[in-house]
């Protein structure tokens, strides 16, 4: 505010007296009009981008959410206080309405759960489902099968939510983690791997509290002593991951072969792994909560495995009518679930257990446990490499296995399983399926119109639909970077990381991988047409431009195949409730719904707002009132002004609006040096005006008895600076208050070298006729200023105008552009009843505006009066 006052205010010609200081005052009052004009402008727009939120249905996240909070407030705190500097001690009622109403939004944004002093540990032994809570589904699905379906589980236990609240509460992590993602807020890949790293590195140093420790390592010391050779994985189960919605596939981290002395440790890197890029674009794009999010972490013993993989108990592209699929490979099941390597396949007839259909992959490798802990990668010799992973016998037990859990969970089941070199099965876990299933029907019943395009054929359709777009390799993490919006993934491994890509791509192509992956999960949640397991993918497809995927039929075609994707429709968007969404929806009624609408009602007054909007509207009305009421006019000192205008003008020069400020005689324009007055003034004047218009006798008697009911309009009464008409200028300010006939004007402008800084003021109101030919004519006004950049508001007779943050050159036209208005729409009200008048006018006008933006000097290349 002070830049302004002293660009306006020359404090080094000023005299000492009571007239400075008054010039002072009230510069002080219209800058800080100005600034709350400024935020009224900022916080109107914050609550519309926050109504469009939540129509939109596009993503964003918390962090957003609360930026955008966080704005709207600013904006109207700050109109607060630039009211009450207007008017000290005035409406200071208004901050205590404030407080308590961003108290409200924060209540309604703020996600706490609910406070939690269960165990930190469980053994696995005493998890069941109800123990969800605590647990997380995997952990708590998988203690539910081992007791009730009395299936073979690994021995564990689970370090729980309420020891997740402890390690956030006790080191500030919480907080700290909040603070870091507020900062950031961005879906940019490469700024969330940025934000990544700075919260894994507040994880590592943070301590993780002793009694957590200690109860981790009775689990440990108790699994022990049965197996003093004990290795265990360290999994995540946060509560929300797992479920049909949402399956946070491959989002977060998992550890093998973890030795008991390392289990704390490990524990720390599964819960800095809900933070990495990946998983926060899925929650981002899900619509899910990063406040929301609990880790819980499940222990358990490894399975020496033989083989292992994953049964879907029915199939999720084919649908209800598929079926039932067990996917397996030799060694532990990673990979099959990492999307590593091809897996044998068999599909299964549900109801007799006949395997209709093995495809069996040539395996050359296999994961197994490391002897110092972790996995290692082995060769696969010749018979076992060509032969499959399980004998037809432990198919049909796993087979049976699922069905039993899919029955008493009461829906499709995806299910981990393992072959011990003992020779038992076990279930590592256990999860609802989500099966969507093809628009169209099965590919053998298609007849292919593009047969003759096709580029790569019996591709694996892990997830169903059609795509077209352009093909985009990606190798390493900097062609994640570069992937482009609308692109075709291509990739020779279906690694969870590319997870990421997934919302922005067209479709997927893998050469490995597996349809029971973590990638074909998400491909599936997010509905993008996918090719898992497509041998030679890469090398036919790279070089190629634009190609389209129909994973219904398992084909890349050459170009986009049109007739195809318009048949297969839109992608289907995930389903599930839009956590983010809601907490946005309890923000806005503390924010957007305007009550205070009656500025003439009894409750229009502080206690009355009941939101932001609220608080906008009773600052605008209030602030418009002080601004333009009697008193704070340094009107003393004033100088009579030369001019061709039948009126009389004073003006006062509050510092660099003259030459010379010498007090007494009258001032010609040639001692203006005020730009903003010279452009005002040269509206004024470029065109003479013609008189009033003839007056109908109904026009005549509506001024009678309009003057005889208000006595303001009495010919000669005074205005809010007596009967003089007053220039209040500076060298690049000017402000004018006057009354023209029966209508008062007020302009006010700023135009300087700073485009921050300007802007230009127009309040029109009154006149002689009624309110109806009143009201037509301030319709006119406001056209004609609109159609020249100006923000315009009305309300009955009234008009209130501006336009701010524009070049010098703007603010003098729009001054060019109010000088003309004032001087000819005086009395034009008398004749608006005429039907034809309001469009005669508007042309004369029009006219008249041209001809004096044309003449106004010192003009070079203006921009637009526009926001």
């Amino acid at each position: 505010m002070q830049t302004i006052i002293r660009n306006i205010f020359n404090l080094t010609r000023k005299k000492p007296g009571g007239s400075d200081a008054a010039a002072e005052r009230f510069l002080a009052k219209s800058e800080n009009f100005r600034l709350l004009l400024a935020a009224n402008n900022e916080a109107l727009e914050r609550m519309a981008e926050i109504t469009e939120d939540v129509r939109s249905g596009r993503t964003f996240g918390m962090a957003h959410v609360r930026a955008q909070s966080l704005k709207v407030a600013a904006s109207v705190r700050q109109m607060i206080e630039r009211l009450c500097r207007m008017q000290p001690g005035k409406y200071d009622g208004l901050k205590d309405v404030f407080n308590r109403i961003v108290m409200d939004m924060e209540a309604a944004v703020t996600h706490r759960p609910e406070s939690s002093s269960g165990p930190l540990v469980l053994g696995l032994e005493d998890v069941r489902a109800t123990s969800m809570p605590e647990t997380g589904s995997k952990m708590a699905l998988l203690g539910e099968v081992g007791a009730e379906l009395d299936v073979r589980i690994p021995q564990g236990f689970s370090v729980t939510a309420s020891a997740f609240r402890l390690f956030m509460d006790d080191t500030g992590l919480e907080d700290e983690i909040n603070r870091l993602i507020q900062i950031t807020d961005s879906n940019e890949l490469e700024e969330l791997r940025t934000l990544e790293r700075n919260i894994r590195h507040a994880i590592d140093m943070a301590a993780i509290p002793q009694e957590l420790e200690e109860a981790i390592d009775a689990q440990c010391k108790t699994l022990l002593a049965e197996n003093e050779c004990l290795r265990l994985a360290v999994r995540s189960s946060a509560l929300g991951e797992d479920g049909e919605e949402a399956s946070f596939a491959g989002q977060f981290l998992s550890l093998l072969g973890v030795r008991p002395c390392d289990v704390a440790e490990a524990y720390r890197k599964v819960v800095a792994s809900m933070y990495s890029a990946t998983a926060m674009l899925y929650r981002f794009n899900r619509g899910i909560r990063e406040d929301g999010v609990v880790m819980c972490v499940g222990c358990m013993e490894m399975v020496d495995a033989e083989a292992g993989g994953v049964v879907y108990t029915r199939d999720p592209v084919a649908g209800d009518d598929g079926p039932l699929i067990v996917n397996g490979a030799p060694g532990l099941p990673g990979a099959v679930v990492d999307g590593s390597a091809r897996s044998d396949v068999w599909r299964l007839d549900r109801q007799t257990l006949e395997i209709k259909r093995a495809d069996i992959a040539r395996s050359k490798w296999f994961h197994a446990l490391g002897p110092d802990g972790g996995t290692v990668r082995r060769d696969l010799g010749e018979p076992c490499a060509s032969g499959p992973c399980l004998n037809d016998e432990t198919v049909m037990l796993l087979a049976g296995l699922a069905l039993r859990m899919e029955d008493h969970f009461g829906g499709p089941q995806d299910v981990e399983w393992a072959l011990g070199r003992d020779g038992h099965v076990y279930i590592l876990q256990c999860r609802p399926l989500a099966v969507f299933g093809r628009k169209d029907g099965p590919p053998e019943q298609e007849r292919d119109e593009d047969a003759d395009t096709v580029i790569l054929d019996h591709g694996v359709a892990a997830s169903p639909g059609v795509a077209a777009g352009r093909i985009f390799l990606v190798e390493s993490d900097e062609d994640m970077l570069a992937f482009p919006d609308g692109a075709v993934l291509l990739t020779r491994n279906a690694r969870p990381q590319l997870s990421a890509l997934l919302p922005r791509a067209a479709a997927l192509v893998a050469e490995f991988g597996s349809t029971a992956s973590h990638l074909a999960n998400v491909a599936r949640e997010f509905s993008i047409p996918a090719l898992i397991g497509a041998p030679g993918a890469v090398d036919r497809l790279s070089g190629v431009s634009v190609v389209t995927v129909n994973a219904n039929r398992g084909r890349v075609y050459l170009g986009v195949c049109r007739a195809q994707v318009d048949a297969a429709g839109g992608r289907r968007e995930p389903s599930g409730a839009n956590d983010v969404v809601k907490a946005l929806e309890r923000v806005v009624p503390f924010v957007v719904p305007l009550n205070l609408t009656d500025p003439e009602s009894p409750d229009f007054k502080p206690e009355g707002c009941r939101s932001l909007h609220d608080i906008t509207r009773f600052c605008h009305e209030k602030g418009v009132a002080e601004m333009f009421s009697a008193g704070d006019h340094p009107t003393a000192n004033a100088r009579k002004l030369k001019g061709e205008l039948p009126m009389l003008y004073w003006l006062v020069d509050i510092g660099g609006g003259t030459m010379t400020r010498e007090e007494g005689g009258p001032i010609g324009l040639d001692d203006i040096l005020s730009n903003p007055m010279l452009a005002l003034w040269h509206g004024m004047t470029a065109v003479e005006w013609e008189g009033p218009p003839p007056v109908s006798a109904g026009g005549f008697m509506s001024i009678v008895s309009e003057a005889a009911q208000n006595p303001a309009l009495a010919p000669g009464a005074a205005n809010d600076m007596g009967r003089r008409n007053y220039f209040i200028v500076g060298r690049h300010y000017c402000n004018l208050q006057s009354r023209f006939g029966f209508h008062f004007c007020t302009v006010e402008g700023f135009a300087g070298d700073d485009p921050g800084e300007n802007y230009a003021l127009f309040q029109y109101r009154g006149g002689g006729a009624d309110m109806g030919r009143r009201r037509t004519r301030i319709r006119l006004v406001a056209g004609l200023l609109e159609e020249h950049g100006f923000i315009v508001e009305v309300r009955d007779d009234s008009l209130y105008a501006r336009i701010e943050g524009v070049s010098r050159e703007a603010v003098e036209q729009g001054l060019a552009l109010t000088g003309y208005l004032l001087v000819h729409t005086r009395q034009i009200d008398m004749v608006m009843a005429d039907a034809g008048a309001e469009a005669r006018y508007r042309q004369t006008f029009a006219s008249g505006i041209e001809t004096v933006l044309a003449g106004l000097p010192g003009q070079g290349n203006a921009e637009g009066g526009g926001q």
